[in-house]
């Protein structure tokens, strides 16, 4: 009888660390997917801000033709923000990486990008050493 209590005793010490384990880990899993939301949305509000701030740089005529489609996209949204879905972020990523895409092309600073991008790869061939 007494190696049985001992075994119960040490089983009980082994669930109980591994149960105070559990709790610790799901405890820093609450605080990790927290910190992710945080910044998921942090960079989702950067990205809205970016869209805000190349609208005056899209040319009056393109933006006309451009800003119906861009408001259907947004009305047919069929966010609920109470549900906390991982359906409706996926929505909201979405649709902010196209218009963002698509704004920054009609604004022409994607093109100014890429050649700058193009131009800075872009060396002099370097001269072979004289030999004497």
């Amino acid at each position: 009888m007494n190696k049985t209590s001992d075994r119960r005793e040490k089983n009980n010490g082994s669930v109980r660390e591994l149960q105070d384990e559990f709790l610790r880990e799901l405890k820093l899993l609450r605080t990790q997917a927290r910190e992710v939301c945080e910044n998921f949305m942090l960079r989702r509000e950067g990205n809205i801000e970016t869209i805000i701030s190349s609208i005056p740089l899209v040319n009056r005529k393109k933006l006309k033709e451009l800003l119906p489609s861009w408001l259907r996209e947004i009305h047919h949204l069929k966010l609920k923000p109470h549900k906390g879905r991982l359906k409706d972020l996926k929505e909201i990523d979405r649709i902010i990486a196209n218009l963002q895409d698509i704004v920054i092309d009609a604004s022409g600073k994607a093109s100014r990008h890429k050649s700058i991008k193009r131009n800075a790869h872009k060396t002099e061939p370097a001269q072979a050493p004289a030999i004497e």
